[in-house]
């Protein structure tokens, strides 16, 4: 069978998994998220709560959260609806994106957008959510350094770009960057990259990234004018 007819058919597969699995894990995530808001009520009614246990109930509402986040990156990756392209002004769209995100202790954020405003056909919501996934990882790549957001005109497209101050990619990453559930990272699935390629793809763009050791990464967007 060719290699890609393989791709094809675990995608599907992929497809349809993904819901049961969400609804299967969801439900008692649900009632977990519930019986921890009951036992905590229930002992601040007697007049007030352990430190220990207040601290072990919040790690519990922390992870459904995380667990619930994970399921829906899933999701929103598996569901992506067909893009609705309006004109989109992108210096707008990035500074929506990132002001309901915050930078992490030590990464600093700055924003170099072009003076002219381009504007670009685009699904805003789709392209706002590739923004912060690239932006959240080159701060989570930058450590305590810098993220540079940038936007730009060609002749033919608008651009997005963003850097960072970090190591570089290994030879490893590099290769995967794009692979759905490949990350180096103790925590995350790998579904961020994945996400902004596919984002691109059906509005007919590119995506390159460019890195170098010692050289932080060069993540970048282009979108055609028309």
């Amino acid at each position: 069978m060719d290699p890609v007819d393989i791709a094809q058919i675990e995608e599907q597969a992929f497809k349809r998994m993904a819901p049961v699995i969400s609804h299967e894990i969801r439900n008692p995530l649900a009632i977990i998220k519930n019986s921890s808001y009951f036992i905590k009520a229930k002992l601040e009614a007697t007049g007030g709560v352990d430190p220990k246990v207040a601290k072990h109930v919040g790690i519990i509402e922390s992870e459904v959260k995380r667990a619930d986040d994970t399921l829906g990156e899933i999701l929103s990756y598996t569901r992506m609806p067909a893009p609705a392209p309006k004109p989109v002004s992108l210096n707008e769209l990035v500074e929506k994106a990132l002001s309901g995100w915050s930078a992490p202790d030590g990464v600093e954020v700055k924003l170099d957008l072009a003076s002219k405003g381009p504007s670009v056909p685009a699904d805003a919501p789709l392209l706002a959510k590739c923004v912060v996934h690239l932006v959240r990882n080159a701060a989570e790549a930058a450590g305590k350094g810098l993220v540079r957001v940038k936007t730009m005109t060609t002749a033919s497209a608008v651009v997005i770009e963003v850097s960072d101050s970090g190591p570089g990619l290994a030879p490893e990453a590099k290769e995967n960057l794009f692979t759905p559930f490949f990350t180096t990272r103790p925590r995350g699935i790998g579904l961020g990259l994945a996400y902004v390629k596919k984002v691109v793809g059906l509005h007919k763009g590119e995506i390159q990234v460019e890195s170098g050791p010692g050289k932080g990464v060069v993540a970048k967007i282009s979108l055609p004018l028309k």
